[in-house]
């Protein structure tokens, strides 16, 4: 550490504490009032970042978790007595591998504890006692290993020795690699020998946060009137509990989350200083270390040290490859937004630069595919690097188990992670990834038996101790809990929020088994700030509010709406929207005056697709609150949906003056630019959205959106991913990723997508299934898009969307069909019934009735949407369309200009006003309009013919001429273009120019009915 840095530290309060010498924050840290959750920079250039992001505060902040900082000790940036865990050497290992030093996997001491603490085991890594020039890799000849290969790696230099052969298999395909296999009496030899136990063997460290670890918390249960007095007083707060819960304008129920939300991804600092390979080298080790305990705050150490390793020599490849490793571990707990994306991929290009082919590349690349929503493409990446290798690093067995897990294939990822000795186990990953597998299988025992090998390996691994609760509770073990969920909540900065979330319902459930309803109550409460949208939650916070205003008689009617509210829970969790509904109404008639109820039923009929219902309600709920962003931002979006732009806008301008979170408003102002095919300017909010702290996570699927609108069919799946991870369960993501992976790779891969995750659940199965139908009408298939249209309609009859799919395929045989025009109109219609709120139906009965020139048909498709939609964009566009084509063109007009009052910029609605006033003779007023259009599109070739038409009416021959040619450019294939021209140098008295561009009317157009009269000036 150089004795002259200094630095400044931020406190989540605002407060800034500065500038700080070295020795001063280590002081603050042993006084707990720095306690690794703040922000910091290197004064006076630095930028703020994460405290745990600056090495030498890190460092401190790590020593005092493990109890070895004081305020005379020595940093190891100080003076480094670190040194690596190195692998033993053997000369028959292969080269190449990526593991991390294996533990021996010893249950750590326990000493006596007090009763009611919670003791965690921890202790200093041991010292390496090789010698100082004792290699670190594995020999090999020149020309078969690089140099970047020979760097240290991720465990040892010796590759799985396994008896037989290794496959790695896609599907169908198979990729065999023939194992080098030492003999077992030296391999058995090698593994006991008491100089291999010495280097392996590295303790936990528990990493503990100062001022995080809460005192033993003791309950005693009040008893009598003390008793009849708390349930009295919380009952009569509780009336409007949800609704002041839902009231935290201040954005204090958003901290926890916040905070967990602040780690933000960057690019390794740049510095022009001479590169330190020994150095880098040393922090890359250090980074692997930590990168090992598989938790948040091992993942952000790693991020840290890998980061200056690459500062400190740029061309450290594997480092780069690490870190985008350790980014994508963190993403549930980072800022998720285009730089989290753009910063992970730059590193795997970076890591790529020279061409070599690394198993730690590989490892990056295939997580960051699996986590966004491509697990084939992990899988391809994964066999592709195995080919023509005999052998290979043993790592990748858990990142390709890990892809097909995430596939839904749980039997083929078992497959992989058996390959896997315990005793080669550098990462309770390992233990963790057999565990959910054998859940998948059902295999519930051997779940267990895995996590316990993970907690016995490495106590600080939360995920592992939170499934065996989870497990626990499932079998109906409660008793057993209670110290489990002690030891993770102590530690709430080893779990990402969505996890914490869990871990917080358990509590709430492990307090209500012990009568203790209040400390329950607070509980869940943690827990759905942290995973808002999760209905196990909300169902157990509504039965926990109705027994606590139930004890109360004057209190029984709100906590009869909190008994509807959790029955309508439970019927969404059962797949029953309208005996929801009917619930939610049912609550909504015990307390008139809540929101909640509101809320709900609004989102009951927003799910059922009745917008003008659910825009009543939230209009309602907006009333009762009207500083609310959470209830306003419902009603704004609905205000958006049906096209209401001013009383969106308003709203929006309303509470941007307010201290209130600002992501949901910054997504709905993209939304209502999106709405208007305004797409550059809505990405400019929705990634204003994605940047903020708490963040709206419905903003990944319309960003997601917006980049299919602008055929950025690559990046918009990573989006998708992202909204999947805050809703596992949300179909539309699913659906979106598909038909962006059929952009890229064409229909089939869609499908075979879609066919994966059917695999996972039943429940959307219609979905899934409609979305096959439309990739195959994609292809062309039309019988195969019919099959899957029947199965999504045998699977959900409700469900509207393969109505719509089927009226295509009826219209695709428009041509040898002559019913088909009629079978389409009843399709579309069976869609309207199912989806009432969506235009589309009725406006593709309005055309096949325009179509079929059946306009009093076609005029009542549009009424319907007016009903609906009054300030519908282009509807009174279609209605000046019908009369045109009815030969009534003053009417068409007017319709026009009613149209262009709600739509200005409207360009197709002004090109048909010009062409509606030259058919009344008024070409002054046609080329106002058509001018105007082609300032708003100028690459529309329609309104610069029109408008050259208009000239020509004018007389203004040489302006038209010059329309029309320019109006060639855009559009060589209209005949009418060259006719109108050679008419214009006709009049204009150049029949050479005439003759030329009549030819070519003739040219393209030989029956031409007026032909004859044409051949006169040729």
């Amino acid at each position: 550490m150089y004795s002259a840095a200094l630095y400044k530290v931020k406190h989540h309060s605002g407060r800034i504490l500065g500038p700080l010498d070295a020795e001063r924050v280590r002081l603050l840290i042993l006084k707990k009032q720095i306690t690794g959750v703040e922000l910091a920079k290197v004064h006076p250039d630095g930028v703020w970042e994460d405290i745990n992001r600056i090495p030498e505060i890190a460092e401190m902040l790590f020593a005092n978790a493990s109890g070895s900082l004081s305020s005379s000790t020595t940093l190891k940036s100080e003076q480094s007595s670190y040194r690596p865990i190195l692998s033993p050497t053997h000369a028959q290992f292969a080269p190449t591998v990526v593991l991390p030093q294996p533990m021996e996997l010893k249950p750590p001491k326990e000493e006596p504890e007090p009763a009611g603490t919670i003791s965690m085991q921890s202790s200093e890594p041991p010292k390496d006692e090789r010698a100082e020039g004792e290699d670190r890799t594995v020999l090999a000849k020149a020309e078969e290993v690089s140099d970047e290969e020979l760097e240290p790696t991720l465990l040892d230099t010796s590759p799985l020795m396994l008896d037989g052969n290794l496959e790695i298999r896609d599907d169908s395909r198979t990729i065999q690699a023939d194992s080098s296999i030492a003999p077992k009496s030296e391999l058995s030899e090698l593994l006991e020998s008491s100089e291999y136990r010495k280097i392996v063997a590295e303790a936990t460290v528990m990493v503990k946060r100062p001022g995080l670890v809460k005192a033993p918390r003791q309950f005693r249960i009040p008893r009598g009137k003390e008793l009849f007095r708390i349930i009295a007083i919380s009952a009569i707060l509780g009336y409007f509990a949800y609704d002041e819960f839902l009231n935290d304008t201040t954005g204090r129920g958003q901290a926890v989350f916040s905070k967990a939300e602040a780690f933000r991804p960057t690019l390794p600092h740049k510095t022009n200083g001479k590169p330190n390979p020994a150095l880098s080298t040393k922090l890359y080790e250090e980074g692997l270390k930590f990168f090992t305990y598989d938790h948040i705050q091992g993942y952000k150490a790693a991020a840290s040290r890998m980061s200056e390793a690459i500062t400190a020599d740029p061309d450290n490849l594997k480092a780069y490859a690490m870190l985008a490793s350790a980014y994508v571990n963190l993403i549930d707990t980072s800022t998720k937004d285009e730089t989290f994306f753009s910063v992970i991929s730059q590193l795997i290009e970076s890591a790529k630069t020279k061409g070599i082919e690394l198993p730690e590349i590989v490892i990056a690349e295939s997580e960051f595919l699996t986590v966004t929503g491509r697990p084939d493409a992990a899988v391809q990446k994964i066999v592709e690097y195995t080919k023509g290798r005999a052998t290979f690093d043993p790592s990748l067995f858990i990142y390709i188990a890990d892809a097909f897990l995430a596939k839904g294939k749980a039997s083929e990822a078992a497959k992989y992670l058996q390959n896997f000795p315990d005793n080669r186990a550098w990462t309770p990953r390992i233990f963790y990834l057999r565990g959910r597998i054998s859940e998948e299988l059902n295999e519930i025992a051997d779940a267990n038996a895995q996590y316990d090998k993970a907690l016995k390996g490495w106590p600080t691994h939360a995920k592992s101790r939170l499934r065996k609760v989870a497990l626990a509770w499932k079998d109906g073990h409660t008793s057993v809990t209670g110290s489990d969920l002690e030891k993770i909540l102590d530690h709430p900065e080893f779990l990402a929020p969505k996890d914490l979330g869990q871990a917080y319902y358990l509590l709430s459930q492990y307090y209500s088994v012990k009568q203790n309803f209040s400390s329950a109550l607070g509980a869940v409460e943690r827990a759905l700030k942290l995973d808002h949208q999760n209905r196990d939650y909300l169902l157990e916070y509504y039965t926990l509010l109705a027994r606590e205003g139930g004890s109360v008689a004057h209190a029984k009617s709100e906590a009869r709406m909190y008994f509807f509210l959790g029955e309508g829970e439970k019927s969404l969790k059962g797949g029953n929207p309208n005996d929801a509904l009917a619930q939610f109404l049912n609550a909504r008639s015990e307390n008139p005056a809540s929101v909640s109820p509101l809320l709900k039923i609004g989102d009951m009929f927003l799910q059922l697709n009745d917008l003008p219902n659910a825009r009543i309600n939230y209009q309602k709920a907006a009333e009762i609150s009207p500083n609310n962003i959470d209830v306003w931002s419902k009603y704004i979006s609905v205000l958006i949906q049906s096209y209401e732009w001013e009383d969106a806008q308003k709203a929006m301008d309303k509470f941007r003056k307010l201290p209130v979170g600002q992501s949901s408003i910054d997504k709905a102002a993209g939304d209502m630019y999106a709405k208007q095919g305004r797409y550059a300017e809505a990405a400019a909010f929705y990634r204003k959205a994605m940047s903020r702290e708490s963040i709206d996570p419905d903003v990944y699927i319309a960003y997601g959106k917006i980049l299919v609108a602008v055929k950025s069919f690559k990046d918009a799946p990573f989006f998708f991913s992202l909204a999947r991870r805050f809703d596992p369960l949300a179909t539309e993501p699913v659906i979106l990723t598909a038909k962006a992976v059929a952009e890229v790779e064409g229909p089939d891969a869609g499908i075979q997508f879609l066919q994966d995750e059917m695999q996972k659940s039943t429940s959307t199965r219609a979905e899934l299934l409609g979305a096959m139908a439309e990739l195959e009408i994609r292809k062309g298939q039309w019988t195969a898009a019919q099959q899957y249209v029947d199965q999504a309609r045998a699977a959900n009859a409700e469900y509207a969307y393969p109505w719509k799919l089927q009226a295509q395929i009826y219209l695709n045989d428009e041509n040898t069909d002559k019913k088909a025009l009629d079978k389409a109109l009843e399709s579309f219609k069976s869609y309207s019934d199912r989806n009432p709120s969506d235009p589309s139906g009725y406006l593709e009965r309005y055309r096949i009735f325009m179509k079929k020139a059946q306009f009093e048909k076609a005029q009542l498709e549009l009424e319907k949407i007016y009903a609906i939609y009054p300030k519908y964009p282009n509807l009174h566009l279609y209605k000046g369309i019908m009369y045109s084509n009815m030969g009534n063109h003053k009417v068409a007009a007017e319709e026009f200009g009613t149209e262009l009052k709600n739509n200005p910029n409207s360009a197709p609605t002004l090109i048909s006003l010009g062409k509606a006033l030259l058919e009344l003779g008024d070409p002054k007023g046609a080329l106002t309009h058509l001018a105007k259009a082609m300032a708003i599109q100028p690459t529309n070739a329609e309104a610069k013919m029109f408008a050259a038409v208009a000239n020509q009416r004018q007389k203004n021959y040489t302006g038209a001429i010059a329309l029309f040619q320019a109006a060639v450019q855009l559009d060589a294939g209209n005949p009418l273009v060259y006719k109108r021209m050679g008419e214009c140098y006709r009049d204009m008295g150049d029949l050479i120019n005439a003759r030329k561009a009549f030819q070519k009317y003739l040219q393209m157009e030989p029956d031409a009915t007026d032909k004859a009269e044409i051949e006169r000036y040729l």
